[in-house]
């Protein structure tokens, strides 16, 4: 059997995007840490047609440094900097990503900048960390008319901890948005706990629209 059709015998092949269909997002939110990034990876790997990819770190990335979180310094208060002034109850560091006003202004232009890849004809996976809860309606606004899938994407925290230390990432940052990375409200199309099974397995079933996947 062909790759192909090995992977249509498992109902996750999508049509053909045609003019009169909407084209589809998988919108992925979670914490840092959670398996985002190689769970969006590899639904662009598992998938036979072309999703184009944008994360949250796509826009950091553009950011000028003086105006984000890797120098701290006084301009980053109008853009993004980590809060490390939190501890949750055990006492353990709590980091959060704050915005100001460039930074909000950023995040907004940044969902066009994603959502004009799919109104322009290309399937999209959105690699998203909410940094507040009210940027998910801007996020909705921005992708009104397409066919959107919201996908939680999670993992047990002492997994989230470890693997921060792992990527070098700020100690505490996914423990740090996980009050509130998923309190915007709305329902979820799709629940993903990464540790349950390879990227692979997990991305065919989130293709497949599963309502909770666990592996």
């Amino acid at each position: 059997m062909k790759p192909s059709e090995n992977r249509e015998a498992h109902g996750y092949r999508d049509p053909v995007h045609s003019p009169e269909l909407p084209c589809r997002v998988v919108f992925l939110n979670g914490t840092s840490s959670s398996g985002k990034t190689t769970l969006a990876r590899a639904i662009q790997d598992e998938s036979d047609i072309p999703f184009v990819y944008w994360g949250i770190d796509t826009l950091f990335g553009l950011v000028p440094p003086n105006w984000g979180g890797g120098r701290d310094g006084p301009r980053s208060r109008d853009g993004f900097w980590y809060d490390r002034t939190g501890h949750d109850a055990q006492g353990r560091p709590s980091v959060v990503i704050r915005y100001g006003g460039v930074g909000r202004r950023m995040l907004r232009s940044a969902c066009a900048a994603a959502a004009a890849f799919a109104h322009g004809g290309d399937h999209l996976v959105v690699d998203e960390m909410l940094l507040t809860p009210d940027l998910l309606p801007m996020w909705l606004d921005a992708l009104s008319g397409l066919e959107v899938q919201l996908v939680r994407v999670t993992c047990p925290p002492a997994v989230a901890d470890r693997r921060e230390l792992a990527r070098g990432h700020p100690a505490g940052l996914a423990r740090g948005h996980l009050p509130t990375v998923h309190a915007h409200g709305h329902p979820y199309d799709t629940v993903v706990d990464t540790t349950t099974g390879t990227p692979a397995e997990l991305a065919r079933a989130v293709l497949r629209r599963e309502r909770t996947v666990l592996g």
